[in-house]
């Protein structure tokens, strides 16, 4: 209590002063004496007891420098009050009456006021130097340092501009990072890629570089721990399109890079079956026309299927009256591709590979659909979400149409090449599409299947 009623009776005697009187400035030594200099004298700033006791000592009444200690003076981290030039602040001491404070630094004390600027409570400050004050708060029980050394403010949050990119091989794209709270000490961040095959980064610049996904990380460097993800997912471009003569072709993204026709050779739109070529004829037949599947009819061999003039490996299937021996062919040639005669423009039957791809579970998806009424499957890329139909439009053998509405038969430009297989030089690879699912199979040549034709993709 004589303290508080010492302080407030130095603050009484010092307001009636005049604003104009002499500053005291010298140094407190040792004994406790402090030795009055010239104004011009520099100055070590004196608080506390010591201070108190000489003002209240006697001599010549002088006006002390009560002049506010600019900076930011912290607690602990979350905790902390600013001196300002007016000697405001902000300071939350958990009593909700202090508003506003003022540092009285010969008094060795921060008096703290309400909203009213009534005195309502103080601190005793025991050291000050630059950057650093001790004060002695609680009754005189608890020290407490305050320092204008900023506590460290680590960053807490990294805000990407994408979380989700879709690229194509090739492109660049900028994705940029909020590094959160604004105030963080160490703001700078480090990029990193999962999988540089598919995607590199270089600072917040995305390269993508081949088909594939890719985990960008951008991570605080500043030891938190804190980071934040992009996945990058990097497509090859479409290239459905049309070709000269404006029929339709779709990028289903399979491995072999080639591009589907939407419709069958012989064909104006998906739903429509179009023609039945024999394999390695070039010549269709539509539905219903007067034509005989068989081996008499067929261009590649003599009247019958053990005298095959073209795409044989077998010795008892050949027709020796040609002079020659197999040949061993296992791919059409051009001229005995129907796309290709019928399409050219860059188009070809598809080889069994293609084939395979297009049935792989691992690239497309598949459904039983109808279009228009017409019964077919529905095979979906995986990568792309493109699409193909082809209808079941069945087989021509001999004279008839067999398995219309039930299964579709395409051919590829393969056949057998086992010569193990009695029968390999008579069959060949088509695809067959049903209500059952869909799958690769080896059917007779001489059977009358649809053509659904491939490009190659160019740039």
């Amino acid at each position: 209590m004589k303290k508080v009623i010492l302080l407030f009776a130095l603050m009484s005697a010092l307001c009636a002063q005049s604003l104009s009187a002499q500053v005291i400035k010298g140094d407190m030594n040792d004994d406790g004496v402090m030795d009055i200099g010239d104004v011009s004298e520099s100055v070590n700033t004196v608080i506390g007891k010591r201070a108190i006791q000489y003002v209240q000592g006697g001599g010549d009444p002088y006006m002390v420098d009560n002049s506010r200690i600019v900076g930011t003076w912290y607690k602990t981290k979350k905790d902390y009050f600013t001196l300002n030039a007016d000697g405001t602040t902000d300071y939350v001491s958990g009593r909700g009456d202090v508003k506003t404070y003022e540092f009285l630094p010969y008094q060795g004390c921060i008096l703290f006021y309400d909203a009213c600027l009534k005195p309502v409570t103080f601190i005793d400050v025991k050291s000050l130097i630059p950057g650093r004050m001790v004060c002695l708060i609680d009754e005189g029980e608890e020290f407490v340092v305050l320092t204008t050394e900023v506590p460290l403010q680590p960053v807490t949050a990294i805000q990407l501009s994408a979380t989700n990119v879709e690229m194509l091989a090739g492109e660049f794209k900028q994705i940029t990072a909020t590094v959160l709270p604004a105030d963080a000490d160490n703001k700078s961040v480090a990029w990193e890629s999962s999988n540089e095959s598919v995607a590199k980064v270089m600072g917040d610049l995305i390269l993508a570089m081949g088909y594939g996904t890719a985990v960008i990380t951008c991570s605080a460097t500043d030891g938190s721990g804190v980071k934040s993800e992009c996945t990058v997912t990097v497509k090859k471009k479409d290239m459905s399109g049309k070709d000269s003569n404006g029929r339709e072709y779709v990028d289903l993204d399979l491995p072999g890079g080639v591009l589907w026709a939407t419709y069958n050779v012989g064909a104006s739109k998906p739903e429509d079956y179009g023609l039945y070529f024999a394999w390695g004829e070039t010549t269709g037949y539509a539905k219903g026309a007067s034509h005989s599947f068989n081996w008499a009819n067929y261009d590649l061999c003599n009247g019958s299927s053990d005298k095959i003039t073209k795409y044989c490996t077998r010795a008892d299937r050949w027709d020796y009256s040609l002079g020659t021996s197999p040949d061993g062919k296992t791919v059409l040639d051009p001229e005995d591709d129907a796309a290709t005669v019928n399409w050219g423009d860059g188009w070809r039957m598809p080889t069994i590979q293609e084939v395979s791809d297009l049935t792989d579970r691992r690239y497309t998806t598949t459904e039983w659909v109808t279009i228009n009424g017409v019964f077919g499957r529905k095979i979906t890329s995986r990568n792309n979400g493109n699409s193909i139909f082809m209808p079941a439009a069945g087989l021509c053998d001999g004279t008839g149409l067999s398995y219309e509405e039930k299964y579709g038969y395409y051919w590829s430009s393969s056949r057998p090449s086992s010569i193990n297989l009695s029968t390999e030089a008579i069959f060949a690879w088509c695809l067959e599409v049903g209500y059952a699912g869909y799958g690769v199979h080896d059917f007779s040549r001489i059977n009358g299947h649809s053509v659904r034709a491939v490009r190659v993709a160019t740039e």
